[in-house]
This record gives structure tokens, sequence and C-alpha cells, in this order.
């Protein structure tokens, strides 16, 4: 996944412009118990293990063993 191009993009614009990282940042588009989960915004979950083991970015954490207490399968 590759994102500007450190030769020609300043680093900080690329993270403040580009849709991916804005979405990152948008707590909102979280999935499954990271979704709902009262600690989404300062944990938000590991989104790069969501990705590499689920393949969606957004999916929840399943590394994570907290289970909120607003969720229901």
């Amino acid at each position: 996944m590759r994102r500007g191009n450190v030769r020609f993009d300043e680093i900080a614009k690329v993270y403040r412009e580009d849709e991916m990282f804005r979405d990152l940042r948008d707590h909102d588009k979280l999935k499954g118990r990271c979704g709902v989960c009262e600690y989404r915004e300062p944990c938000g979950g590991s989104r790069s293990r969501s990705w590499a083991i689920t393949g969606d970015i957004f999916a929840e954490d399943p590394s994570c063993g907290y289970q909120p207490r607003n969720y229901k399968k």
C-alpha cells in the first residue's frame, strides 16, 4: 500500500490530505467490537493487524480480548 512519495511530497501533507489517512482517523469507520468500544478514540485497535489478518483495515482488532460493554454479536 503506497501513499505519496517522500521524494516529492511532504509527509505531513500526505498524512493530512490522503483519503486513506483521513479515513483511518475517522473512528466512525471502525467495524465490529472496535466500532462500538468505549476506548475506540484513545485506542482504535491495531489497524495493521486487522488488515494483515482480515484484509479489511477497518475490521475489529482480532487480537484484542476486550469485550465492549455495548457489543452485541
